[in-house]
């Protein structure tokens, strides 16, 4: 077959030179559907495709809504993050506590003294005068006898000891020589000396009344000496003079109208009433806030100020109320009950809720003494004591301040005074406390 020339297809000649014509198999075709097609052909070969030159394609546009997201993602990110930082910057704590509180039934005696001692109670001592007078009507005659009195301020400028005069000291009026008598024992404090010399005089109130009866010795203000020391280097350093608003005077002899004997009574009750109220507060305005004193450690005494007497219907009744109190430092005296009422106290911060509800005994007589001269007193206390720790918030705050949360249990147990406590630090994720005390607020739960 190989060697086989192949010749071209064409017309074959038949006899009677004819052409026989080959028939057609293709039918025949629009040329506009041969176009189509010879074009959808090529498109479809690969060999076209290769040779096409092809267009990038447009990437797709990003979604608008997974953008948006991300973007609110961001924002509240960032808002938590802030929130976070304000908060943690402001961060703040609150402590309750319950004080620690016990009431003991006590019955314990108790020694003060005046001058500081190791460990030991101090009193100190304060004293007060007041007067209140009343008219009365006179109504009987009567022949009085009266001597003249008055209040003098000793000085001793003679050395720094004390010096005692005893009742009845003569004191003797400069001008007139009349003798005047303190009407009590007396102690003249030592004067302040500075280099070996005298700085300034120590000094004592006294009253004094004259040695006999009469007007002749109502001398108004006047200076004293003590005729006693004559002879003594001291006679020149003692002197007394008169009290501006209390001159010598009030001396009688003769017949007057005065009132009976029951109206001065009943007068001199009411003012004795009137005195008491009166006296005592003053006495409480002039104690320190940071003593106390009980009812008890008060000693009230009252004088009879001797009547100016006349001839006229009415005379004044004068009663003067001396009011004499001790107190204590009030931090020592309650740290003191308290060793003598709690077991197992070990000096924790305590306040006495009702201190002044206790009853307080001297257990030395204090009523024919001259109080200002005790350098010691013996005393009783008896009652239903009821203490309460004192919580100091300030330096609570301090010592929990920067503290780990964990470590608040260990700092209130170490303080008896604390009954129980509990701890809120803000923000909740803190741990710790703020390191500004400042920041941290102690509220004091009562029971």
């Amino acid at each position: 077959m190989d060697g086989i020339n192949r010749k071209p297809m064409q017309d074959v000649l038949v006899p009677h030179n004819e052409v026989i014509k080959r028939p057609s198999f293709v039918p025949e075709v629009n040329p506009d559907t041969r176009a189509r097609e010879e074009s959808s052909r090529i498109e479809k070969n690969p060999f076209f495709e290769k040779a096409r030159t092809s267009t990038p394609a447009t990437p797709p546009a990003p979604r608008k809504s997974n953008a948006r997201f991300w973007v609110w993602i961001i924002a509240i990110a960032a808002l938590l993050g802030a929130v976070f930082a304000v908060m943690t910057y402001f961060s703040s704590a609150t402590i309750e506590v319950t004080p620690f509180t016990q009431s003991v039934k006590l019955e314990n005696e108790f020694t003060a003294t005046k001058e500081a001692a190791e460990d030991g109670l101090i009193f100190q001592f304060l004293s007060l005068t007041e007067e209140k007078s009343a008219e009365v009507p006179a109504t009987i005659e009567k022949k009085i006898q009266k001597k003249a009195s008055g209040k003098v301020i000793i000085y001793n400028a003679y050395s720094g000891d004390n010096q005692r005069l005893i009742k009845n000291t003569r004191l003797e009026d400069d001008k007139t020589h009349k003798i005047y008598r303190i009407d009590d024992s007396v102690v003249v404090p030592g004067a302040k000396m500075v280099a070996g010399k005298v700085a300034e005089p120590g000094s004592v109130e006294a009253v004094i009344y004259a040695d006999a009866a009469g007007d002749g010795y109502n001398i108004g203000l006047a200076d004293f000496t003590i005729p006693g020391f004559k002879g003594d280097p001291r006679y020149s350093k003692f002197t007394a003079r008169s009290k501006p608003d209390s001159p010598i005077g009030g001396g009688f002899s003769g017949t007057v109208k005065v009132p009976t004997d029951e109206i001065i009574a009943e007068a001199q009750k009411n003012l004795r009433e009137d005195l008491k109220q009166t006296a005592v507060e003053k006495a409480r305005g002039q104690v320190p806030e940071s003593v106390s004193f009980f009812p008890g450690s008060m000693v009230l005494k009252f004088e009879d100020v001797p009547q100016d007497l006349s001839k006229d219907e009415a005379t004044t009744v004068t009663v003067r109320a001396t009011v004499s109190v001790f107190f204590f430092d009030t931090e020592l005296l309650t740290q003191k009950i308290a060793h003598a009422g709690l077991k197992d106290y070990k000096g924790a911060p305590l306040e006495l809720s009702n201190l002044a509800a206790l009853a307080f005994t001297f257990l030395d007589p204090v009523d024919n003494v001259v109080l200002a001269d005790i350098a010691q007193v013996r005393f009783r206390i008896d009652g239903e004591a009821s203490f309460i720790g004192r919580i100091d918030k300030e330096k609570l705050a301090a010592e929990v301040a920067g503290k780990n949360k964990k470590d608040f249990p260990t700092i209130i147990t170490s303080q008896d005074n604390i009954k129980s406590a509990s701890a809120v630090v803000r923000p909740v994720w803190k741990t710790v406390f703020p390191v500004d005390p400042a920041k941290i607020s102690v509220d004091i739960l009562t029971q």
